[in-house]
C-alpha cells in the first residue's frame, strides 16, 4: 500500500461464485495500514469470520498517514482448510464446514482476485495462483 489515508484494507478474494448477482458469494482476507487484518465475505450478505477485524503483530503498520506500508498477502485452500497468511503468518484459518454453509459461500472453488477499499493507493507485485 502506498497512500495511508484512512486504515481501509486491501488484500486476496477466493471462493467468487455468481459475481454481480444478487446471489454473489466470495471470500476476502484483507490488511490495513493500521496493523489490523479481516477475514470477511458475502453469501450473499455479507458476513464475518472475525468480527469488525484485529490486531495482528504480523500486520504491518504504516509509520504515520500518507506513509507507506509494505504487507504479502496470501490465501492457501488445502485439505478443507482456508487460511489467510500476512506476512509469511497465519493468522486466521477455517475449515470447509464453518465456510461453506448457507449464507455463507457455495464452495471454496471459483474466481479470485485481488479487493481494494476506497482510499488506498495499491502497487502490487508477485500476484499468482498455484495449485498443488
Amino acid at each position: 500500500m502506498n497512500v495511508n489515508t484512512h486504515p481501509h484494507p486491501y488484500g486476496i478474494m477466493i471462493a467468487g461464485n455468481d459475481l454481480g448477482t444478487a446471489q454473489q458469494s466470495y471470500l476476502y482476507c484483507a490488511a490495513y495500514g493500521n496493523g489490523n487484518f479481516i477475514v470477511r465475505g458475502f453469501g450473499p450478505a455479507a458476513f464475518q469470520m472475525n468480527g469488525q477485524g484485529e490486531p495482528n503483530p504480523a500486520v504491518h503498520k504504516a509509520a504515520a498517514r500518507m506513509q507507506p506500508v509494505m504487507q504479502e498477502i496470501a490465501v492457501t485452500v488445502r485439505a478443507g482448510r482456508v487460511e489467510c497468511i500476512i506476512n509469511g503468518t497465519v493468522v486466521a484459518g477455517y475449515d470447509k464446514a464453518t465456510l461453506v454453509t448457507a449464507g455463507k459461500l457455495k464452495s471454496l472453488d471459483g474466481v479470485y482476485g485481488l479487493r481494494f477499499a476506497h482510499n488506498t493507493d495499491v502497487n502490487v507485485t508477485g500476484f499468482s495462483v498455484t495449485k498443488n
